[in-house]
């Protein structure tokens, strides 16, 4: 009887152990030491938002996206090799890169709102709270406090959340203030300087867009400079806004965004995907 329960003790411990050993899929957290930036990732992307300490710099509430071309975890590696070793992650070392520029845009999938036939992004969050972290979700909010619509200041409250196996992150916004005008709010895509190749689906409130992952020519200069590479393949990014009654290119924007009154949940999908990456 002893020996069956030293067995079955065996057994319990290595069950556990092998529990605490499952590797995440998921993944996010502040980043002070690169001025309070959010990021995240899932096994296809990494992503992150400008917080307080980049405001100098005219952020704005917009997605930058790292590209990635494996399932494993990049985002604390690449601000180590970035902030510790001195290597750029705009360079493609192997295991992806950060080529996508954002500026004062919605970047890959950042909220936007239309009033007075205007184009109104958002600068950098004010303040952060994760609220769920497992190996395969992850959950969080940022709140702004000074998002500027029609001249009126408002707060913008947006929940993430990324999941293990899903291409598209979930974004619900909740826009409070004293804004009483007519609104449309959404996701949009920052299509840089020359737009490459996008389609619209509006009866469903989906929009696409794909291009060099090298159009910043920034990037394109480094990777070139490190290993001689003229291409990185190709990005897709896309949106989708359930109920958007407009899916257009707007100020350098592609957006899909519908009819908001303050107070109310509007939910959006976003999210990226690389030509180079692979299992």
């Amino acid at each position: 009887m002893k020996k069956f329960f030293l067995i079955g003790l065996v057994a319990l411990t290595l069950t556990a152990c092998h529990k605490e050993a499952v590797q995440p899929k998921v993944y996010g957290r502040y980043v002070p030491e690169r001025k309070d930036d959010f990021a995240w990732e899932n096994e296809y992307a990494a992503f992150r938002m400008y917080g307080p300490a980049l405001r100098p710099e005219n952020p704005s509430n917009g997605v930058d996206l790292w590209l990635k071309s494996r399932p494993e975890l990049v985002v604390d590696s690449f601000y180590y090799r970035e902030h510790v070793l001195g290597l750029p992650y705009h360079i493609n070392y192997g295991k992806g890169l950060d080529c996508y520029k954002v500026g004062h845009t919605c970047g890959c999938g950042g909220m936007v709102v239309i009033a007075n036939d205007t184009t109104w992004i958002g600068g950098a969050y004010d303040r952060w709270e994760i609220l769920e972290q497992t190996p395969d979700k992850f959950v969080f909010r940022l709140e702004y406090d000074s998002l500027l619509v029609a001249g009126h200041i408002l707060h913008e409250s947006i929940t993430i959340t990324a999941e293990a196996g899903q291409l598209q992150n979930k974004a619900e916004v909740v826009l409070t203030g004293d804004y009483s005008g007519e609104m449309l709010v959404g996701g949009g895509i920052y299509l840089h300087d020359t737009v490459d190749y996008y389609l619209t689906k509006p009866e469903v409130g989906y929009v696409f867009y794909e291009e060099d992952a090298l159009s910043d020519k920034t990037a394109a200069k480094m990777n070139y400079e490190y290993n001689g590479s003229t291409t990185q393949g190709r990005v897709q990014i896309s949106v989708k806004t359930p109920g958007a009654t407009l899916t257009e290119i707007r100020d350098g924007n592609l957006i899909a965004v519908r009819p908001y009154e303050l107070c109310d949940t509007l939910t959006y999908y976003f999210g990226a995907t690389w030509s180079e990456w692979s299992e």
